[in-house]
C-alpha cells in the first residue's frame, strides 16, 4: 500500500510539474530559449569587417548576460559561393546544431539584435517544435518581373515573404524537416534572383507552409519598445576620398535609343558625371557616342561590355561603372559607397543574382541594369586572366560573373542598394530599409520622376558644393559617321 501511495504521489508530482511547465511555456516565463545566429556575410574585406564587428558585438551581449546563444559567420562556416541562397546549407546546419539550439536566426551585417530580449521574452512565446518561420513580413503591391510575375491573377498582397534585414527565424522542427526532405529534385530553379521571396515560395510549394508574421522583428527605422531587432536605413560613412575624377562611367546604348533614353541620362544623373562615355553601334557627335566597333545585338551585349572593359584597361581610373542607357543612378550615393572599397582589390559590385547555385555548379553575377561596378584591379584581372566573351551576344552580366567566379576565383560582391528593376517592383518595406543607389527601366514609369524622387536632392547638394562641380565633357573628336544602319540592324532590347 505504501509503495502504491508513493508511486501515485510521484505520478501526481510529475503530472503537476508537466502542467506547470505547459502553463509557464504558454505565459512565456520559461526563462530563456536557445538560438544560433547566422550572419549572412560576404568574403569581401569591407563586408568581412562589418560582419566581424557585428559578431563581436553580439558575442559581448551573450557573455554579459550568460545567454544560450551562439553567432557564426556564413562565409566562414560555409565558404562556398551558393551559401547565400540558404537552402543548400540547411542540411549541414541541422546536422551540426539541431541538437544544441531550438531556434536558428539569419541576419544581415547591419541587423541590430537585442539577444536578451530575443531569448528571454520573444522566443519563449513560440513553440520550437512547431513548423514555423518567424519574420517581419513583406508583400508585393503588384506582379513584378523580379518575382516572375507570381500571383498575376490572385490577391498578391496575401502572399508574405521575410524581410531579411529584420532577421528571420526558423524553428528547429522546421529546419530539421526541410533538411531531411531536401533533395536535388526539390532544388530545380536555375536562377536565383530574390532569395527571400524564393524561399517563401519554396516552403509553400514543398511544405505547404506560410511564414509567420511577427511585430517584434523590425525594419525601416522602426524603434518600438517591443522590437528585438532593428535595421536603420543609412549609407555607410567610409570617408570622402573618392571623387568624380576617380570614376569612369560607360553607358551601353544603340542608335534607336539616342533620342529616347540617352537624353534622360544627360538631363539627370549623367550631367554630374565628369568622365562618361556612350558606347553605341554608330558615332553620333551630338551626344557624343562612339561606334565601339561591335555590331549591335538584340540581346546579350557581351561584346560591347568587353570593349568597355578593355578600353578602361588603358586608363588609370580607380573605378569603372558599366550602365545601361535606361539605368537611373544616384551619383552622390554611388561615390559615398565606393569609399568603403579598395580599388586595388578585385571587386565586381552591384546587385547579385545567381545561376545554378542551388545545384552546386553555378556562380553569382551582377545584374547589369542596376549598374556593374568594377575596381581597377578587377578590370586588369579580366584582361590578365584571359576572359573573353564567347559571342558578342552572350549575356554580358552573366559572363562577367562566370569569369570572376570560375576563372579569376573572386566571386562578385553584393550590394542591395543597386536595383535591376523599377521602384514599384520592390516591396515598400524592403526599400524602407535602405538608401538606394540605382534603379532600372523606363517601362510604365517616368524616369525623370524616379530620379527626382530618389536621387536629385542628394546629387544637387553634393555637386553644388565648392570644388565639386561637374565639368563639361571633353570636346569630341571628329570621326566620320558611318552609314545609317538598317532597321533590322538596330533592333535592341537593351
Amino acid at each position: 500500500m505504501m509503495h502504491f501511495q508513493a508511486g501515485s504521489y510521484l505520478l501526481c508530482l510529475l503530472a503537476n510539474l508537466y502542467f506547470i511547465s505547459l502553463c509557464n511555456y504558454a505565459s512565456g516565463t520559461t526563462g530563456s530559449s536557445s538560438v544560433l545566429i547566422i550572419i549572412r556575410d560576404q568574403a569581401n574585406d569591407y563586408h568581412h569587417k562589418l560582419a566581424t564587428a557585428k559578431k563581436a558585438e553580439l558575442d559581448t551581449q551573450i557573455k554579459a548576460e550568460n545567454l544560450n546563444a551562439k553567432v557564426i559567420l556564413m562565409h566562414e562556416e560555409y565558404p562556398v559561393e551558393g551559401a547565400w541562397t540558404i537552402l543548400p546549407v540547411l542540411p549541414d546546419i541541422a546536422r551540426k546544431y539541431a541538437d544544441e539550439f531550438k531556434w536558428f536566426m539569419f541576419i544581415e551585417e547591419g541587423t541590430a539584435v537585442d539577444i536578451k530580449q530575443l531569448t528571454t521574452s520573444f522566443l519563449t512565446k513560440h513553440d520550437p517544435s512547431a513548423f514555423k518561420l518567424l519574420c517581419r513580413c513583406l508583400h508585393d503591391n503588384s506582379p513584378t518581373i523580379i518575382h516572375h510575375f507570381a500571383f498575376v491573377n490572385k490577391a498578391i498582397k496575401k502572399f508574405k515573404y521575410p524581410d531579411f534585414d529584420a532577421g528571420w527565424i526558423w524553428s528547429t522542427a522546421l529546419l530539421q524537416k526541410v533538411a531531411f526532405n531536401l533533395t536535388p529534385e526539390t532544388l530545380e530553379s536555375d536562377f536565383q534572383i530574390d532569395t527571400k521571396h524564393e524561399i517563401a515560395m519554396w516552403l509553400e510549394e514543398h511544405h505547404d507552409l506560410k511564414v509567420t508574421c511577427v511585430k517584434e522583428l523590425c525594419g525601416g527605422g522602426e524603434n518600438k519598445k517591443s522590437c528585438v531587432t532593428k535595421f536603420d536605413k543609412f549609407l555607410p560613412d567610409c570617408g570622402d576620398k573618392v571623387t568624380l575624377d576617380d570614376v569612369l562611367v560607360s553607358v551601353k546604348t544603340t542608335l534607336m535609343f539616342h533620342k529616347d533614353r540617352v537624353p534622360v541620362v544627360q538631363k539627370t544623373w549623367g550631367k554630374y558625371v565628369q568622365n562618361i562615355r556612350y558606347y553605341s553601334n554608330v558615332t553620333d557627335l551630338t551626344i557624343p557616342t562612339m561606334d565601339c566597333g561591335v555590331p549591335n545585338t538584340v540581346s546579350g551585349h557581351c561584346g560591347k561590355m568587353e570593349k568597355i572593359i578593355l578600353d578602361a584597361y588603358e586608363t588609370s581610373y580607380d573605378w569603372l561603372v558599366i550602365a545601361d542607357d535606361d539605368s537611373i543612378i544616384g551619383v552622390s550615393k554611388l561615390l559615398k559607397l565606393l569609399n568603403c572599397y579598395d580599388p586595388n582589390r578585385i571587386i565586381v559590385l552591384g546587385e547579385r543574382y545567381g545561376f545554378g547555385l542551388l545545384s552546386g555548379y553555378g556562380y553569382g553575377y551582377i545584374t547589369g541594369g542596376g549598374g556593374m561596378v568594377m575596381s581597377r584591379a578587377a578590370v586588369r584581372a579580366w584582361k590578365n586572366k584571359g576572359c573573353h566573351c564567347p559571342a558578342i551576344d552572350s549575356p554580358d552580366d552573366m559572363f562577367l560573373g562566370q569569369c570572376f567566379s570560375l576563372v579569376v576565383g573572386v566571386p562578385v560582391t553584393h550590394s542591395p542598394l543597386f536595383h535591376q528593376a523599377r521602384p514599384d517592383d520592390y516591396a515598400d518595406g524592403y526599400l524602407g530599409n535602405q538608401e538606394p543607389i540605382s534603379f532600372h527601366k523606363h517601362w510604365e514609369v517616368d524616369p525623370y520622376e524616379v530620379y527626382a524622387d530618389w536621387f536629385a536632392q542628394e546629387d544637387k547638394a553634393m555637386f553644388a558644393a565648392p570644388n565639386v562641380k561637374p565639368t563639361e565633357a571633353p570636346e569630341p573628336q571628329v570621326i566620320p559617321i558611318p552609314p545609317t544602319p538598317t532597321e533590322n540592324q538596330i533592333k535592341d532590347e537593351l
